[in-house]
């Protein structure tokens, strides 16, 4: 079996239509969307069993440790169970929220593919998707520009 895995790139100034969302994060807490307004957002839509979600989540915590105290926020989104979630945090590291989509947020957001990626700017408005894996360097450059 072959796997392609595409990805495509949005650079112009996209309009968030998705609307904001609560979600639980892993301790419980009920995290709305709209918490991280003022800040370059980075949220990424994800999964244990992918395998280029798993290749991209060591650059994601090494850009968050860099840029955290920055005004940059970064969110995973999975619609996994707590204890698998619980378990892949601690083996990766993870240390920004990760939030459980039991709100079919990604079908409301139109996620076909994971992982997709938005970015939105300090003003709450998507500036950037990607559909496929993302690597620090993507990630830098483009929170570079928003900064």
């Amino acid at each position: 079996m072959v796997f392609i895995i595409i990805s495509f790139f949005i650079f112009t100034g996209c309009k968030s239509t998705s609307g904001d969302f609560t979600l639980m994060d892993l301790d419980g807490n009920e995290i709305p969307l709209s918490d991280f307004n003022r800040k370059v957002l980075i949220l990424n839509f994800w999964t244990t069993w992918c395998p280029p979600c798993r290749e991209e989540i060591p650059d994601f915590v090494e850009v968050y440790n860099e840029y955290e105290s920055k005004d940059v926020q970064f969110i995973g989104v999975s619609n996994e169970d707590i204890s698998t979630l619980k378990s892949f945090v601690e083996d990766y590291d993870i240390n920004y929220p990760i939030l459980i989509d039991d709100a079919n947020i990604m079908g409301k957001w139109g996620i076909s593919a994971i992982p997709t990626t938005f970015v939105f700017d300090k003003n709450g408005q998507i500036i950037f998707k990607n559909v496929g894996m993302m690597t620090g360097e993507q990630l830098k450059n483009i929170i570079e520009d928003e900064l």
